[in-house]
């Protein structure tokens, strides 16, 4: 069983973490046994009209820039084309048995039109949170319709994006699966090892702090929700001398310089330190920094942080925004309502009388059961073999 993955997300050089889920979906299959190959066909890192081709890890990875036209009238007819002219270069070379997409507006888009022609099947996981907005219009939705329903199957990362496909009307096959997170390089810290993150002080001198940590886009459309944690976060700062609290802010975004601005503000600068963009490779020792982990997000489809949070041993505090209800429960963290200081004020109250509550072995064996990439491979593997039948 041959698989090719055509992705519309794919980290590249310009940015590692966009759809960073992906690839580790794709290492999951690979490991367990399946010829692999990816396709992204939306690569803006490298020259307008080029493909180029390496293995990444163990994986094929075929990148291209469709999206170099100039006229934004005609930019996505062009891409679809060329799109479509380079997957079947692909197929020709790769052979794959069953094209698995990855984003369907629009990759998904992309594998209708071509197997239109071509008699191989297609699956299409589904991230988008904002794909409702796509729908609305009716020059997406004229695709959008017959590209989910001639989908084999279409895989919602959570039950709340499986609901907002009921809601459109189409006729699709649902099976939601969630995203893979690697659980073998989020792991809690082992037994006396040494941390490299300077985060992390020897308690016996320095005063005890609790650290909470948000890892997310500081982008225009502040989904992320950080002007509600910050005016929450310097609230209960106030209320609260011992212990001493401090947030690690992971990401970048135009909003970095505004919520920098808003931390003095608020006079919590002390508290906040704002990391930047941080190397992938880095994040699991900041998670293990950290005493707890917070997605104040107003929409999420998923929340691969919660995953890696609960997989290095961290309890999680999240709102209840769409896909995070699908993983956070009472043994694992707590939810409260999106787009509120006060909910946010009581989440992080709550979460430090519980902390001592949760045990870091049975938050990553939650991780490992549900998500790993074992787990997801097998959910993954049964599909295909029912397509392929």
């Amino acid at each position: 069983m041959r698989i090719l993955i055509l992705a519309g997300w794919y980290p590249n050089q310009e940015n590692p973490m966009k759809g960073i889920f992906v690839r580790e979906q794709a290492f999951a299959l690979a490991k367990a046994g399946l010829p692999v190959a990816v396709f992204y066909p939306f690569d803006e890192a490298i020259n307008p009209g080029e493909m180029n081709y390496q293995i990444e890890g163990s994986i094929p990875v075929y990148r291209a820039n469709t999206l170099g036209f100039r006229n934004r009238y005609l930019a996505r007819l062009v891409s679809y084309y060329t799109a479509h002219q380079r997957l079947a270069e692909i197929v020709k070379l790769f052979r794959p048995d069953l094209i698995h997409v990855q984003v369907g507006y629009p990759a998904g888009i992309v594998a209708y039109l071509f197997t239109r022609h071509h008699k191989i099947p297609y699956v299409i996981t589904e991230h988008m949170s904002y794909l409702q907005d796509y729908v609305a219009k009716w020059q997406h939705r004229i695709l959008l319709t017959p590209t989910f329903e001639q989908a084999a199957y279409v895989l919602p990362v959570s039950q709340a994006l499986a609901e907002q496909f009921k809601s459109f009307g189409w006729k699709v096959k649902l099976k939601p699966v969630p995203n893979v997170v690697n659980t073998e390089r989020f792991t809690p810290t082992a037994p006396g090892a040494q941390t490299k993150n300077p985060a992390l002080k020897d308690q016996r001198i320095a005063p005890r702090t609790i650290r909470i940590l948000f890892a997310g886009n500081l982008d225009e459309t502040q989904i992320k929700g950080v002007q509600y944690l910050l005016p929450a976060f310097a609230q209960v700062c106030r209320e609260t001398s011992h212990p001493k609290l401090h947030l690690d802010l992971v990401g970048d975004g135009v909003k970095r310089t505004t919520y920098e601005e808003l931390t003095k503000h608020l006079g919590i600068t002390d508290c906040c330190t704002f990391h930047g963009r941080v190397d992938p490779q880095a994040m699991p020792e900041l998670y293990r920094a950290s005493d707890f982990v917070i997605l104040p997000s107003l929409k999420e489809t998923f929340g691969c942080v919660l995953i890696e949070a609960l997989a290095t041993g961290k309890p999680v505090l999240a709102t209840n925004c769409g896909g995070p209800q699908s993983i956070v429960n009472e043994k694992v963290g707590l939810l409260v309502q999106p787009g509120s200081i006060e909910e946010l004020v009581q989440g992080i109250r709550k979460m430090l009388t519980k902390l001592d509550q949760y045990k870091s072995a049975e938050l990553r064996e939650y991780a490992i059961t549900h998500y790993s990439g074992q787990a997801i491979a097998v959910r993954l593997m049964e599909i295909y073999e029912k397509v392929l039948q």
